[in-house]
């Protein structure tokens, strides 16, 4: 699943169902003004085929949504549930200043926003990006197919890992700090400082490969 482009909190969460579940609390979609009659409402990026301002396209496994509300229209409160073994890809411009929060998921999280971003009970992969917000990842499991890129420039980063997981870690930070309760055997030859830090080590004897890179905020990994 693809969401492109929506704006405020967006709440997704994972769930033993097969279908997509779109819900709004928001007035704007109630019953159009009498003018409107006969009309359907029309939306510079593209044709409401919800009556919620989403364009939902299905193309073989993909099901792409795109919010066509305007930046200048405030928004509007979604919440998405997905089957659990979806993958999900989540993008948005800084101007609609999306806060993303997914949880209870078991496949490939991608989030490329500029604002906070909360991942919970998640097992990954997960690809992580974003600018001025915080980053909070809570996992459930490790799935040790592919590899986990957390990456932030200016909010803190937060990630909680099963205490067994066998990880090969390395960690970096311009301008903040690190901290941890794991115990990290550090190769020297790979510690330097270059106005921060950057630290390679494996967990539990090595495995998945995790990165975490903050530039000017701190790093906090803590064991589940």
């Amino acid at each position: 699943m693809v969401l492109n482009d929506f704006y405020g909190e967006l709440p997704i969460e994972g769930y033993s169902g097969n279908e997509i579940i779109i819900t709004s609390n928001s007035d704007r979609f109630g019953p159009p003004p009498q003018q409107a009659k006969g009309l359907k409402p029309i939306y510079a990026s593209g044709t409401d085929n919800t009556g919620m301002a989403l364009s939902v396209e299905k193309n073989g496994n993909q099901v792409s949504i795109q919010c066509l509300l305007p930046i200048t229209s405030g928004g509007a409160s979604y919440k998405i549930r997905v089957p659990e073994n979806f993958s999900i890809q989540v993008k948005s411009e800084c101007s609609r200043s999306n806060d993303v929060n997914i949880q209870n998921t078991k496949n490939e999280i991608e989030v490329n926003v500029c604002h906070s971003i909360r991942v919970k009970n998640v097992t990954g992969p997960l690809v992580l990006s974003n600018i001025s917000g915080d980053i909070n990842v809570i996992f459930s499991d490790i799935n040790k197919d592919k590899p986990i890129s957390i990456a932030s420039v200016s909010g803190d980063i937060d990630v909680t890992l099963p205490a067994k997981t066998p990880v090969d870690l390395e960690m970096s930070t311009v301008s903040g700090n690190m901290y941890s309760d794991f115990e990290l055997q550090a190769d020297n030859k790979s510690l330097h400082r270059i106005g921060g830090n950057t630290i390679n080590s494996k967990l539990n004897g090595g495995g998945t490969d995790i990165k975490i890179h903050n530039v000017s905020g701190n790093i906090y990994l803590r064991k589940g």
